[in-house]
C-alpha cells in the first residue's frame, strides 16, 4: 500500500514537472508554429568528442507536432531574425523523435563565432 502510494506521488510529480517546463516553452513552441522557422536551445557544447573532431554544440526543443521536419546534415543554422539574420553554424547530426514531436540538432560553428549554452538559435524546417 505505501508503495503504491510512493509511486502514485512520483508519477504525480513528473507530471506537475512535465507541465511546468512545457509551460516555459509555449513562447517558442508557438513561434516554431507560425513559421518555418524551428529555434531551439543550445544546451550543450564541446570541444570535440573524438580525436580529430572539431568543437560543436548541441541543441534540442519539442514542438513539432505532427509536421515533418525537412532538414539535412550541412543545413545553416542561424541567430537573429529578418535582416539581422547570421548563419552561425552548419548541422552535422539530427535525431527525430516523431512521438514527442522533438528534435535534437549538433552542429559545429561558423568559424570564430561564439555561441553560449541557454541561447536560442534556429533552423528552417522546410528546404529551398
Amino acid at each position: 500500500m505505501l508503495r503504491s502510494i510512493a509511486i502514485l506521488a512520483l508519477i504525480a510529480l513528473a507530471a506537475a514537472w512535465y507541465a511546468a517546463s512545457t509551460e516555459a516553452q509555449l513562447p517558442v513552441v508557438a513561434e516554431a508554429a507560425a513559421s518555418d522557422k524551428f529555434p531551439f536551445v543550445v544546451v550543450e557544447s564541446f570541444d570535440a568528442k573524438y580525436e580529430g573532431d572539431t568543437p560543436g554544440h548541441l541543441g534540442r526543443h519539442g514542438g513539432l507536432g505532427d509536421r515533418v521536419p525537412r532538414v539535412a546534415l550541412g543545413d545553416a543554422v542561424y541567430r537573429g531574425d529578418g535582416d539581422a539574420a547570421k548563419i552561425v553554424g552548419k548541422v552535422t547530426n539530427l535525431k527525430w523523435t516523431r512521438g514527442q514531436g522533438a528534435l535534437d540538432i549538433e552542429f559545429d560553428p561558423a568559424d570564430m563565432t561564439r555561441i553560449e549554452i541557454g541561447e536560442t538559435v534556429w533552423l528552417k524546417l522546410a528546404a529551398e
